[in-house]
């Protein structure tokens, strides 16, 4: 079929991104706690212990992926593609945890004097700030491509990765300039950093929570899904349509009408024709369960416009 190559590609695409995360944090977590422990920066050590989280979270994410691809079984019916979805929660989870121990470290500091920052932070903090920046970009340019909740929650740790660096920079500045008495601007610095992680944190989570309790996808999705149904000859009228996301895609039920006085054979052909075009297309569809019934005329439901083809 059409859709496996689909699916094998968006998969692919996720694996091949979340590799390439865990080797750019893996190098930048070594050059980020060396250069902190050093240079007396606990915002660069924090920016460091959160690219440790930030692999982990990595490497559970590769875990969900390579388990969504499992095809299904007698155990598993609709696939292992839930998998991902748990993915996506872990990894939005442990942003917000990051984040607490963070703040719980900064808050720490801030009532502890401690020994300012060297300057040679700043330049290591700016490297990160690009190169991760431009991960999260390309992380969330990817997670678009593969329909991945997961890769998205990755893509911003990698942006959170580099709010807390520009804060880190900012604090370590005014403690530099500051001098004696403007150490703490480090800490509070990191502090601010935590509360923007949090906040894009609980969106993730929200994000996460709505797909693994089967929450309705995008109207724009369903609207699109309903037109490219109502696009195959025969339909006259869509009735009903539901989808949840599973994995990398959505599965979907869908009720369409067709005259009456047409042959069953001939009412479960458009039904697969129905189905086959629904997969084919760009919707990320996996699986598309249809219903056929009689066309009643009823302004229930969703009939085709007098442009769709016939």
């Amino acid at each position: 079929m059409a859709s496996v190559p689909k699916q094998l590609t968006q998969h692919r695409i996720a694996i091949r991104t979340v590799v390439r995360s865990i080797l750019t944090n893996a190098t930048l977590a070594a050059v980020k706690i060396t250069t902190g422990v050093v240079g007396h920066s606990y915002a660069l050590v924090a920016d460091g212990i959160e690219s440790v989280n930030d692999i982990i979270s990595s490497i559970m994410v590769l875990i969900g992926l390579k388990v969504a691809q499992i095809p299904p079984d007698a155990d598993h019916p609709y696939g292992h593609g839930r998998a991902e979805q748990l993915a996506g929660l872990f990894s939005a989870l442990s942003l917000l945890s990051a984040g607490g121990v963070i703040a719980w470290e900064s808050i720490h500091n801030i009532f502890h004097r401690h020994t300012s920052p060297a300057w040679f932070t700043l330049p290591v903090l700016i490297l990160v700030i690009i190169v991760k920046e431009s991960m999260s970009r390309y992380a969330l340019k990817k997670s678009k491509l593969a329909g991945s909740t997961a890769l998205h929650g990755d893509a911003w740790h990698h942006r959170a990765d580099a709010i807390t660096s520009a804060a880190a920079v900012i604090g370590i500045t005014i403690s530099l300039i500051g001098g004696d008495g403007y150490e703490m601007a480090d800490d509070i610095a990191a502090l601010v950093g935590c509360s923007i992680i949090w906040v894009n944190g609980f969106m993730l989570l929200k994000t996460a929570l709505h797909e693994t309790m089967d929450g309705v996808p995008p109207q724009e999705l369903q609207d699109e899904a309903r037109a490219i149904a109502s696009s195959v000859p025969g339909v006259e009228m869509i009735e009903k349509l539901r989808m949840k996301k599973s994995g990398l895609g959505y599965l979907m039920d869908i009720h369409v009408q067709v005259e009456g006085t047409l042959s069953v054979a001939e009412g479960h052909r458009i039904g697969h024709e129905v189905q086959r075009t629904l997969v084919d297309s760009e919707c990320h569809i996996l699986d598309v369960v249809v219903h056929v019934e009689p066309y009643s005329g009823s302004a229930q439901g969703a009939p085709v416009a007098q442009g769709a083809a016939r």
